[in-house]
């Protein structure tokens, strides 16, 4: 069987951080022995190096789920888009025979499989992954297209229990929990768990404020009140990077915080495998992705009690749980860490199982396509030979 995966965000390299579990995913689903093909959105010009991933061009650098409403150009732009990704979607499925079509998000990939399902007849499912349930649907408008998309589709994905939850409660469906994972290289850890005055913190991820970072920022003053040789880094971009740079050169204790943006994979690595502790002092995710990196990498883990944050660091004993995101609470949780770190390497081992790529791709073809790994020869039926190759994103304008 060949599955069209429309992705809202699909990285180009090992570097990028497009939503960077993607790729594991598809090859997870290839390795049971389907076909897939990639439709997702070109946001710069670096070049694929899989065949099977079909770009269409959106005239912008950055990602739709970053554009601002309030922006007057907004509906040119949404339109565009939406015009030039059916566009690519139509000629796939024109010239390739799919059987299912899985969307990643339910705005606007979902949007692109709605529409495809009822011109080709192909069923159709759609995996949530936290922004589409917890910010978007707060909108009164963008709320009745998710509930029309979720209420189409075949099957419904969450990427969290807690967001499965909320899906189910606020649009009357069934959602699986399908998690969304990253498999990092065996990494040796530079320092070793235990207690410490001198604990290295590592913030990982996008600065937003929702994320939590300014909150960080004033519980490591605190923290550098009782542990004066705490340090904490910051490595990520987004819109609040200049605000809170400009805040830590102003702090006291602007010396003891390193701020970095973007880096590659190999600078991710080292990063977690020599800090003490990642902090994630977000106010509204379901499961981080860096929270699955962080234990990958054996380094403990200091998260808010939202989403399943609170949970799977409590259900696999690696870390220690913030009441909430505000500085108090973060502080005192970053100190309990120094003084008595928590992390179980067998709750570590369980926690990568349940998470891989291979087990997601299983349950997907049972829930959504009715196979079992008994049946995995039905997925690898041969393509269609196509009588014209499908343009790239340069066709598409």
């Amino acid at each position: 069987m060949r599955i069209l995966l429309i992705s809202n965000r699909y990285p180009t390299s090992v570097d990028d951080t497009a939503s960077p579990f993607v790729p594991h995913f598809v090859d997870a689903l290839r390795a049971g022995g389907a076909a897939v093909d990639v439709l997702t959105p070109q946001y710069n010009d670096t070049a694929d190096t899989d065949p099977e991933v079909h770009r269409f061009a959106t005239g912008a650098t950055d990602p739709i789920g970053s554009w601002s409403m309030s922006n007057p150009l907004f509906p040119i732009r949404l339109m565009r888009f939406i015009r030039r990704g059916l566009a690519l979607g139509e000629r796939l499925c024109q010239t390739s025979t799919y059987g299912h079509i899985l969307a990643l998000w339910a705005l606007p990939s979902g949007h692109f499989a709605r529409a495809l399902s009822r011109r080709y007849r192909i069923p159709y499912s759609v995996w949530c992954l936290g922004s589409d349930i917890y910010s978007w649907a707060r909108r009164p408008l963008v709320r009745m297209q998710i509930a029309g998309v979720l209420g189409d589709a075949v099957s419904v994905y969450g990427d969290g229990e807690d967001l499965c939850k909320r899906a189910q409660a606020q649009f009357g469906i069934t959602c699986t929990y399908l998690p969304s994972f990253r498999p990092l290289p065996v990494i040796t850890r530079t320092r070793p768990i235990r207690a410490t005055d001198a604990p290295k913190f590592l913030y990982l991820g996008r600065i937003h404020r929702a994320k939590g970072v300014f909150d960080l920022f004033k519980a490591f003053e605190m923290v550098r009140g009782t542990l004066p040789l705490a340090t904490l880094r910051y490595i990520g971009e987004g819109p609040a990077a200049h605000e809170l740079s400009a805040g830590i050169g102003l702090s006291h204790v602007s010396g003891a915080i390193r701020f970095d943006g973007r880096v590659g994979h190999d600078g991710v690595i080292d990063a977690l495998a020599s800090s003490d502790c990642v902090v994630i002092p977000t106010k509204s995710d379901s499961l981080p992705l860096v929270f699955s990196e962080a234990v990958q990498a054996g380094t403990p883990v200091i998260g808010t009690d939202v989403g399943d944050l609170g949970c799977f660091i409590r259900r696999y004993r690696v870390g220690a749980v913030a009441p909430s995101a505000t500085p108090r609470h973060l502080a005192d949780t970053m100190l309990q860490m120094a003084r008595l770190p928590v992390f179980d390497h067998a709750g570590q081992s369980r926690l990568i199982d349940d998470l891989s790529p291979a087990r997601a791709a299983r349950l997907f073809c049972k829930r959504s396509l009715g196979l079992t790994p008994s049946d995995t020869h039905r997925l690898a039926q041969p393509r269609i030979s196509r009588s014209a190759k499908v343009a790239r994103s340069s066709a598409i304008h």
